[in-house]
């Protein structure tokens, strides 16, 4: 009976694979075998188990799990001898080379940077795996959700291998269809207008809007959140964005239920100041709410920033304005109290650019109205970021706040990213008289990254060369002046209307040094000093106006120029909003054979129509007042209009002009005024292409004589209206115009009713 219980026990035992404990032994020396790139003294610093050690299964499996840990081998056997341990490896492989194949949308370099395993690195297929995944990743993050990405080895000798990535890229992933749930105050079109998230569209080739990613879905919930609050609706939410992607992995449908509430008004709004020492006078009138008027969450940011600004002010650097709500659902109404309050008195401690990979860090530095230091002061920082911006070197400029262990100082961590700042640009049109016309234009704006300006231009045309070198550093001696050069060469044939012969021709060189410098903040002023070296010919007394023929001949001039600039636009690149003014002054005849005073004033302002400042009214003005000095005033120093500066009309094409000949002889009065109102055309913003209507009214009067033979010496206006078409590019600004109403003096006045204008960047 005994023998068949223990034979029962046995078999039990073999059937759970319980094998008898092996009694603890003294181990004296340790025996590594099949290692051959890992040294014996590294595998035993491992072991953790001195000569002379009790060992047991405890100590061997702590010892399994710290080789297997080292990642060095695929697998290990400890085998216990009496009192010799032998441990046998099995060496993972060495990874000898990483390539790629099948990736054209992201280089090898860029893939190589994000995933973690390297060349020299221990393989194994977890880590293979894992760097497969961030591959995988990166395409997502493009829009690519089908990509595929398969690592791959091939064996090599000295237990090394190829690590292979296979990828398969597959097509971007787009935006079939989006829709809106909830909405019923505003149309589903209106709304896809306000997210960046766009349905795919052929036109979209250039954009990435239409690829699917969830960071900018977020983004899109607070964009519709601040557009219907900026509407009024104060209860509004986005309950959910769902992204559904068809079973074949190509295209997203993304759904946003909302929930849109009631709209509110304006309820009673007071200002509570808690500052002793502030008064309450004049401040209520910054404030751009009303009661009664529809709520605009836009019109309560702006409000603080305008009370900001005038308590700023009356000498106090440090509030903090708190907008209290309180909703009453019973009226639909919401009261506003803004709230005064003694902010925290806090510093600049240091301010960090980041992604600025071509510009240097003074060139963004030295725009700040601020220095690491300084007071916090919200004005300064916003006139900083605006100053940053219209320096046009990068697609995104933003400033954040990050707070530091110290309660009483914060940092800025300016966000930037360069663009391409040199253009090619060319431009071309007809004129009834002179024919075709085009130019060239190259500009470096931000030469070498540290914002040298780099010009060089050439016109040419069947009656005029021009040719321009200039450079000017924004800095000039480390400090902010605005010096620079310019060198210039210009021939011009004028032709007459009667003979097409030439009535004369002029040749001019000559080169401009120029120094700016800002007086105060949106002020600027700016001095140059011009030599220039004319030849008048080409002239023939019967068919040159008599009043040109006397000027034949080499003159020098030697002048000087002035100009105050006073700008608050919002910017200076592609204003919406802001008004500017230039009073330019220039004195010719410090030397030379020329003299004569110009002065030319010059204002303007920006209207934004819309909140959204998409429709924008522009409308200028200038005048100008010449006076000559030594001699009779010559035909080519007078005031000029046509072409650019009144569309519709020739260059030159209005003004006293000699019948006999037809020559254009200038004007020393001139008065000129646009208004010009731009606007989208209902097609993609991101196409950036805009319609414009424009009405452009001017004259050129009093060329200094009289004369019986010369007509058009009147002041009375030149009108061209009609409109145009911009396209910014992705190649560079493309624009065209047309002009069919002009009011004009027949037979006298050159008109071109159209043109157009196209250019690249580099």
């Amino acid at each position: 009976m005994v023998k068949y219980l223990f034979l029962c026990v046995t078999i039990v035992l073999i059937g759970f694979n319980v094998l008898p404990v092996h009694a603890k032994e003294v181990v004296q020396t340790f025996q590594i075998v099949g290692n051959h790139r890992v040294e014996t003294p590294t595998v035993l610093s491992y072991i953790m188990v001195k000569p002379g050690t009790e060992v047991g299964e405890e100590h061997i499996e702590e010892i399994l799990k710290n080789l297997f840990a080292t990642g060095l081998f695929a697998d290990v056997v400890i085998e216990q001898k009496g009192n010799r341990l032998v441990i046998q490896v099995v060496e993972n492989k060495i990874i000898n080379r990483i390539s790629f194949e099948g990736n054209t949308r992201l280089k090898d370099e860029i893939i190589q940077g994000e995933i973690a395993i390297k060349p020299r690195q221990v393989y194994t297929p977890a880590r293979a795996q894992e760097a497969a995944q961030k591959i995988r990743d990166m395409y997502r993050l493009s829009g690519r959700y089908g990509a595929k990405v398969e690592p791959k080895i091939i064996e090599r000798e000295q237990n090394r291998v190829d690590l292979i990535f296979e990828i398969t890229e597959g097509k971007p992933t787009r935006i079939n269809k989006i829709i809106f749930v909830g909405n019923t105050h505003f149309s589903s079109d209106r709304l896809e207008t306000i997210v960046m998230t766009k349905e795919s569209h052929w036109y979209r080739f250039f954009s990435t809007d239409d690829t699917y990613d969830p960071d900018r879905l977020a983004y899109d919930k607070e964009l519709l959140r601040r557009y219907y609050r900026e509407q009024g609706y104060g209860d509004f939410k986005v309950e959910s964005v769902v992204a559904e992607l068809d079973p074949d992995e190509q295209e997203f449908y993304i759904t946003y239920t909302l929930h849109e509430g009631e709209r509110y008004k304006f309820g009673d709004i007071k200002i509570t100041v808690n500052l002793p020492k502030l008064s309450h006078e004049g401040l209520a009138e910054t404030l751009l709410c009303q009661k009664n008027e529809w709520f605009n969450s836009k019109a309560v940011e702006k409000s603080i920033d305008t009370l900001t600004h005038a308590i700023g002010e009356k000498g106090f650097a440090f509030v903090e304005i708190e907008p209290q709500f309180t909703r009453h659902p019973e009226t639909l109404a919401i009261d506003v109290n803004f709230i005064v309050k003694d902010g925290r008195h806090v510093y600049i401690n240091r301010i960090d650019i980041v992604g600025n990979d071509r510009t240097d860090d003074e060139v963004i530095r030295r725009e700040f109205r601020f220095v690491e230091g300084d007071a916090y002061n919200s004005e300064k920082l916003k006139r900083s970021e605006q100053r940053v911006k219209n320096l046009d070197f990068f697609k995104k400029v933003e400033i954040k706040q990050e707070e530091t262990p110290a309660p009483d100082k914060v940092d800025l961590k300016v966000e930037v990213e360069d663009k391409p700042t040199g253009s090619l640009q060319f431009a071309g049109g007809y004129s009834t008289v002179d024919g075709p016309l085009g130019s060239v234009t190259m500009n470096e704006r931000n030469l070498m990254g540290k914002g040298y300006d780099l010009y060089l231009s050439a016109m040419l045309a069947k009656r005029a060369n021009d040719y321009h070198l200039g450079f000017t550093n924004p800095y000039f001696l480390g400090k902010p002046l605005r010096g620079g050069v310019d060198t210039f060469y210009a021939s011009r044939k004028y032709y007459t209307k009667q003979t097409g012969y030439s009535g004369y021709s002029q040749e001019k060189t000559g080169v401009t040094l120029s120094l700016g410098y800002d007086l105060i903040e949106r002020i600027a002023q700016s001095w140059s000093y011009t030599v220039r070296g004319d030849d008048l010919g080409d002239m023939n007394r019967l068919t040159t106006s008599p009043f040109l023929y006397e000027q034949k001949g080499k003159w020098l001039l030697s002048y000087v120029g002035h100009n105050l600039f006073y700008d608050k636009r919002n910017s200076s690149v592609d204003p919406t909003a802001g008004h500017f003014a230039t009073l330019s002054d220039e004195l010719c005849g410090l030397g030379g054979s020329v003299g004569y005073f110009k002065n030319s004033f010059r204002i303007g302002g920006y209207v934004p129509v819309d909140e959204d400042h998409k429709w924008v009214l522009a409308i200028k003005g200038s005048a100008g007042v010449m006076t000559g000095l030594i001699n009779p005033t010559r035909a080519v120093d007078r005031f000029e209009l046509g072409a650019d500066s009144l569309r519709g009309f020739a260059d030159g094409g209005v003004g006293p002009r000699d019948m006999r000949t037809g020559d254009a002889l200038g004007g020393l009065f001139y008065y000129k005024s646009t208004a010009e109102l731009s606007f989208p055309l209902g097609l993609p913003k991101e196409l950036g292409i805009k319609g414009n209507a424009f009405a452009d009214l001017g004259a050129v009067w009093n060329f200094g004589s009289t004369s019986p033979f010369v007509k058009g010496n009147n002041a009375s206006p030149r009108v061209g209206v009609g409109g145009g078409v911009t396209w910014r590019s992705p190649f560079g600004p493309i624009g065209a115009y047309y002009a069919p109403f002009l009011i004009y003096e027949k037979n006298i006045d050159r008109v071109v009713r159209f043109n157009v204008t196209f250019g690249s960047n580099f």
